[in-house]
C-alpha cells in the first residue's frame, strides 16, 4: 500500500470515528430527554358552604310535633335549629293577665355530635335556638401524589364524618289556661354549614 493509499485509509478511519461520535452524543440527548419527568404537586384548599331550610308546622295543645331532617354532607362544621312563633293570644281584653304559650324543642343528633350548650331549649319567648358545633375547617396543604384520586383517599382522614344523617326535632307546648287555646303555629329554620376540598394541580418541574 502505496503512501497516498494510506492517507486515504486514514481519512477514512477519521470519519468514520467522527460519525460514531456524533451517533453517540445524539443517542445520550435522546435517552435524557426521555428520563425528563414532569413532576406535579397537588394544592388543597378548603371551601366552606351554608345550607338553609324552613319548614312551618303545628303544634296541638297536649301533643308533641316530631320532624326528622336528614343532612347528608361531609365535613359539617355547625348545625342550628332555630324556633320562631308568635303567641296571638297572650294578652287579655277584659281581664288583665299576661300568660304566653311556653314551648320546648328538643334536638337528637347522630353519634359524636356535641351541642354548644344543650340539645333542648324552653321558653315563652320567641325564637328558641338549640346549636352544634361539630368540627373546624382543615389547614391548607400542598400534597405530593401521581393523581387526583390519590389525593382525594389522602385528605379523605381530614374531612369529619360526624354530624351525617337523620336529626330527630321534638316540638312541645304548654298552652294558656283557657280552653279555647289549641296550640301553636311555628317556624322552624334550619341551617348547617359543611367544608369540601378545592384540589389544584400545580407544575413544578
Amino acid at each position: 500500500m502505496d503512501r497516498k493509499d494510506r492517507i486515504v485509509v486514514l481519512v477514512g478511519v477519521v470519519i468514520l470515528v467522527v460519525a460514531l461520535i456524533g451517533v453517540m452524543y445524539h443517542e445520550k440527548e435522546y435517552a435524557g430527554a426521555e428520563q425528563t419527568v414532569e413532576k406535579y404537586v397537588y394544592n388543597v384548599e378548603w371551601d366552606e358552604k351554608t345550607v338553609t331550610l324552613r319548614d312551618e308546622g303545628h303544634v296541638a295543645k297536649g301533643e308533641t310535633s316530631n320532624y326528622t331532617y336528614s343532612i347528608d354532607h361531609d365535613g359539617l362544621t355547625c348545625v342550628k335549629f332555630e324556633l320562631e312563633w308568635s303567641d296571638d293570644l297572650a294578652h287579655g281584653f277584659i281581664i288583665p293577665w299576661n300568660w304566653s304559650d311556653t314551648l320546648d324543642m328538643k334536638v337528637s343528633a347522630p353519634g359524636n355530635v356535641k351541642f354548644s350548650g344543650s340539645s333542648s331549649a324552653t321558653g315563652s319567648t320567641s325564637p328558641l335556638v338549640v346549636e352544634a358545633t361539630i368540627g373546624s375547617v382543615p389547614s391548607s396543604m400542598q400534597i405530593n401524589a401521581s393523581n387526583e384520586t390519590e389525593v382525594r383517599k389522602i385528605i379523605d382522614s381530614y374531612i369529619s364524618k360526624d354530624g351525617k344523617g337523620s336529626w330527630d326535632v321534638d316540638i312541645g307546648i304548654q298552652t294558656k289556661p283557657f280552653f279555647f287555646d289549641r296550640g301553636n303555629d311555628f317556624t322552624l329554620h334550619i341551617s348547617y354549614t359543611y367544608y369540601e376540598p378545592v384540589i389544584t394541580k400545580v407544575k413544578v418541574s
